[in-house]
This record gives C-alpha cells, structure tokens and sequence, in this order.
C-alpha cells in the first residue's frame, strides 16, 4: 500500500486553501481541540490540515481505537500519544473533529458537545437531525450557526455536487437532477487503498473491502442497501435536499466505485425552471469560492481525479446544454478525502469560530 501511495503525484505548492476562508482563523485565541479517528484516512489528514490551514490549536489530543491507543506519533505539533476514549473519563474539548463513523458518534458526539465542545461529525449519524446542521459553508454556513454543539459534515460527494449546483439554481431554478458518481477507494478509508492496491499485484486476490475485485474493474453499488437504492445513493439524494433547501427536488442517483486512489467525480445533468445560459454558467462558477473551472475539451482540459487530488477547490467543466433550453450537463471532480471530508470540516469549524457571538 505505502509503494502504491508513494507514486501519487503530490506538491506542497499546489496545495490550496482558497481565498474563502483565507483569513477566517486570525481569531486571536488558541483552542483545545481533539480529533476522533485520527489513525484513518480522514483523521490523519485533518490533523495534517490544522496546521497547513494555520488552525488555531493551543492543545492537541488525539483518538483512535484500543489497538492504536498508547502508540506516539508525530505531527505538526509535535510528538503525540494516541487515546482511547473512556466513559470514565470523557475529555473537555473546545473542537472536536470526529472521523470514525456512525457508531462512534452516536456514543460520543453528544458527550462531547454537553461538556461544551463544538463537535464537527463526518459519519452519517447526524445528516439528517434536525438540531445537527448539514453544512457546506460556501453554500450554507449560516446554518452552522444555528447549532446545538454538533454540526454535521455532508457525504463526500454530496459536498461537491451542490458545490457546483447552488450557484447555478440561484441564477436558473433548479427543478430536477441526474447524478451518477466515479467514487475512488479511498471513500473506504485505507482498506479501500490496502484493497486496490493487493489486488493490482495478486490477481487471484480475493475481495476483501469490497463485494467484487476493484482492480480492473468498476462497481455499480456503493454502501449498504436501502430498497432498490444504495446507501451512497440514497446519502445523495437526502443531503443535497436538505443543504439546497429543496426538499422534493427529484433526484436519480447512480453511485459507482471506480479503481482510481483519490478523487471523486459526478456527471450532472440538470434541468432548471428558467432557460440556461452557458456564458452565465461559467460567470456564476468562476465568482463562485472554491470552484475552479476546466473546460477546454479541445486541448485535453476538464476535471479528472488527478487534476483535484491534494487541491482543496471543487473541479467542474465539460458544461454543455442538455434537454433543451432548460438543461445542462456537465462533470464535477474534487479530492474526496480534503474538500470531501477533511478540509470541509475545517472550514465549518473555521467559520463557525470567526462568526459566532
């Protein structure tokens, strides 16, 4: 797996953290701040994250499972030591960033968040509790003032799509979308990665992560099984819903796993209630924080995987007009383990400090 990762493309001055929250952290006061599931994928990157986005951390406590608790580690801050969290003794935190599932969070989120922490959640538990805002903060952020201690972080590739999508239904009135997502193995976490990269070397390699081989192949099904939908389908078609404030807006969604590392990637066709207008699109996604446009198809140019991976903006291009006046297509891309999961979750905290009372 560490060869397989070794052989991504990565530059420190490609990195991004766009002008949005820029200077959101300048807040004069440092915070204790802990982070939950910080052995994962998303875990480790939020600790990474912190002091890439010059987060204001006076204490940092790290969380993991009883099999990595007592283990060192090193991070930006210095060495630190891994905790198991104990009923007995449940920390007192000012952040909490939890990445290690629903399970996690159902028992510690509120723990937490009672003893005064704002808590910031990338499982599914919250999403849909209606005292645990659902935030984007390009899009919502307002909202996450609103909370009770938790606010919750959107699907991976939920964060993405509406990225691209609100700017577009302010200016034409979205009325219905088509969605069907490329979701890389690191949506599993580092056994989605550990997974991929086994079977690219050993191709009597049984699945392990998933229900079929990824290597070589593609998966129409994403997640646990909710009627004839999967659970990642039914994730976006809940959560874009409720963050665009359109709660019958019909959406069709196809979720697939595709054997690429890093990067999510969604083609969008969407219809509007007023007629589209292309040059009005592209104005609306270049003003827009965080969406970056590629669009050059006859030079080889729109959004791919590699092209989002390590960048913190929402890719989006191939914009043509579909169905009419009323329609358009277009492919959004952005790295799922930063604006998908991590960097979001920093953002909210980032906003959500600079702009409460």
């Amino acid at each position: 797996m560490s060869e397989l990762l070794d052989k991504r493309p990565f530059d420190f001055e490609r990195q991004s953290s766009f002008p949005f929250m820029g200077d959101v952290v300048e807040v004069g006061r440092r915070y204790s701040v802990g982070v939950v599931g910080s052995t994962g994928a998303v875990g480790s990157l939020v600790v990474k994250l912190l002091c890439e986005r010059n987060f204001p951390v006076g204490e940092l406590r790290l969380f993991a499972s009883p099999n990595s608790a007592g283990k060192w580690v090193e991070t930006p801050y210095g060495q630190c030591q891994i905790e198991a969290l104990a009923l007995r003794k449940p920390p007192i935190l000012e952040v909490v960033f939890m990445a290690a599932g629903a399970a996690v969070a159902k028992r510690w989120g509120w723990r937490f968040a009672h003893r005064g922490a704002l808590v910031i959640d990338k499982s599914s538990y919250f999403r849909m509790k209606n005292y645990a805002p659902l935030v984007v903060p390009e899009v919502n952020g307002e909202r996450g003032l609103r909370h009770q201690g938790i606010i919750s972080n959107p699907n991976c590739t939920t964060i993405p799509l509406v990225m691209a999508l609100a700017p577009l239904h302010k200016l034409f009135d979205l009325e219905l979308i088509t969605v069907t997502s490329f979701q890389s193995v690191s949506g599993a976490g580092k056994k989605g990665i550990a997974a991929l990269a086994t079977e690219l070397t050993d191709y009597e390699a049984e699945p392990s992560t998933f229900s079929q081989r990824i290597a070589y192949n593609i998966i129409p099904w994403i997640g646990g099984r909710r009627g004839r939908h999967s659970g990642e389908e039914m994730k976006i078609i809940q959560e874009t819903r409720r963050i665009l404030e359109l709660p019958r807006l019909p959406i069709q969604a196809t979720a697939v796993r595709v054997p690429t590392l890093v990067g999510h990637g969604l083609a969008v066709h969407a219809e509007f209630r007023r007629k589209v207008d292309i040059s009005k699109a592209f104005a609306a996604w270049e003003a827009f924080p965080g969406v970056k446009v590629v669009d050059d198809p006859s030079e080889g140019l729109y959004p791919t995987p590699a092209v989002a991976q390590g960048r913190d903006e929402v890719f989006v291009g191939r914009l043509r007009c579909d169905r009419g006046r009323h329609g358009l297509g277009f492919f959004v891309v952005a790295d799922n383990l930063r604006k998908g999961a991590a960097t979001n979750a920093l953002q909210i905290a980032e906003y959500t400090l600079a702009n409460s009372p």
